[in-house]
């Protein structure tokens, strides 16, 4: 469904350029907009009703935990990651030796497990998003929004970690083994 965003696009917006455009428009807003949506529901049901008390203290903890870590690498990747591939990596053009240090692939790949360990975690204590019928419209509601914001998550990270990165890392490396000094990306 989210990835058919990719079939809009030509090759050419497949770049590490492109890619990191169709991520800071189309995915950044709408994982955010889908935290708000939850965090909405989760403000004004500090307690859910639908769960054991200990489980939705647990789940709000998490979600926040969730929503600090994605707004953290969002604002990462737009103010630092994504101004630096768009300005060294145009097309065949290769990205500069100093532009990216290989502990920023680590941080931003680390942190992607963290998300998804996160979103694993929620949806285990929600019993893989079941609701009951007799729930409120309200809850189904708050649940089907976090089932969507983990599927943009997922594909969010399938973008970053399968189309962009290998392609700015593959660069990154190529130049740096035609360089005169010495660089390691591992």
């Amino acid at each position: 469904m989210f990835l058919n965003k990719l079939d809009n696009y030509s090759n050419d917006a497949l770049t590490p350029e492109g890619l990191c455009n169709l991520i800071q428009l189309e995915y950044q807003p709408e994982i955010m907009q889908s935290c708000s949506a939850i965090e909405r529901y989760l403000l004004l049901h500090p307690y859910i009703k639908e769960l054991p008390v200990s489980v939705s203290e647990l789940i709000q903890l998490l979600f926040t935990k969730l929503e600090d870590e994605l707004k953290h690498l969002f604002l990462k990747e737009s103010g630092i990651v994504f101004p630096c591939i768009k300005k060294n990596y145009h097309g065949t053009e290769k990205l500069s030796n100093n532009c990216l240090d290989p502990k920023v692939f680590d941080s931003v790949h680390s942190t992607h497990q963290i998300i998804i360990g996160l979103t694993q975690r929620v949806r285990q204590l929600m019993d893989n998003y079941a609701v009951k019928s007799n729930s409120s419209k309200e809850w189904k509601d708050c649940v089907n929004e976090m089932f969507a914001l983990e599927n943009k998550i997922l594909q969010w990270v399938h973008i970053e970690q399968n189309l962009l990165y290998p392609k700015v890392k593959g660069r990154s490396r190529q130049n740096m083994n035609n360089s005169s000094t010495p660089h390691n990306l591992n």
